[in-house]
């Protein structure tokens, strides 16, 4: 479900979803937070985000992007969108981060993101230390970075590519994507076919995949973010 504007402000809280107009669906996560009572409203980072949180906000979701924070394409929303993150923790307005989300959380605070290797595309599993916030999985990836936490950061999960989750205070941030509808993931892999180099499954088996397990990855996406506000909010 792609973010929508309320048409009620006063009768659900916002969660603002801060995302690129070409990938605008915060998908199983965004339901969730629908079904929760919420609204998404929707905050263009490739237009212009805000670099403090509105009062209203009950959250802020970071979606994933074609950008790097390891090369940032517009460092100015780079450095707009970590301004928001910190004002909305500062604030007590809890902050959820997915792949990119997640990169931007870490620089926003003092950590660091490198280029990987090899790009973690596909379905896997996590090493985690908090199992009732962030389980095993398996884990949609689609990412070429790779994340050295900030100095407030408590890692959560990890794998062989390097970090997958963590916490800084008021805020996770996961490197995979608990969101992704299979017809996004299909969209990623025709967009950018240079990710696939390597990956032994063709496009179409992922995808076919990603269709099967449908159930299970939004099971996983509603625990997630059921979690999240537990935790958070």
């Amino acid at each position: 479900m792609e973010p929508t504007t309320a048409q009620h402000r006063d009768e659900r809280p916002p969660v603002l979803v801060v995302a690129n107009v070409s990938d605008p669906d915060a998908g199983y996560v965004g339901d969730r937070f629908v079904e929760r009572g919420f609204v998404l409203e929707p905050v263009w980072r490739d237009k212009a985000v805000p670099s403090a949180v509105p009062p209203e906000a009950a959250a802020v979701l970071l979606l994933g992007s074609a950008w790097s924070v390891a090369d940032p394409v517009a460092p100015e929303a780079l450095e707009a969108e970590c301004a928001l993150v910190r004002s909305a923790t500062a604030a007590g307005v809890p902050v959820l981060g997915l792949c990119y989300g997640a990169q931007v959380l870490a620089h926003a605070f003092g950590g660091r993101v490198r280029t990987a290797t090899t790009p973690e595309v596909g379905l896997v599993q996590v090493e985690t230390t908090d199992s009732s916030l962030v389980p095993a999985g398996p884990w949609w990836e689609f990412h070429s970075d790779v994340i050295d936490l900030p100095p407030s950061a408590e890692l959560l999960a990890s794998n062989g590519c390097g970090v997958q989750a963590f916490t800084v205070p008021g805020a996770l941030a996961v490197q995979f994507h608990p969101e992704v509808r299979p017809e996004v993931l299909e969209d990623w892999f025709r967009r950018a076919p240079f990710m696939l180099e390597g990956v032994e499954e063709p496009p179409e088996a992922l995808v076919a995949l990603a269709t099967d397990r449908e159930e299970q990855s939004r099971a996983a996406a509603y625990a997630l973010v059921d979690d999240f506000l537990a935790r958070f909010s």
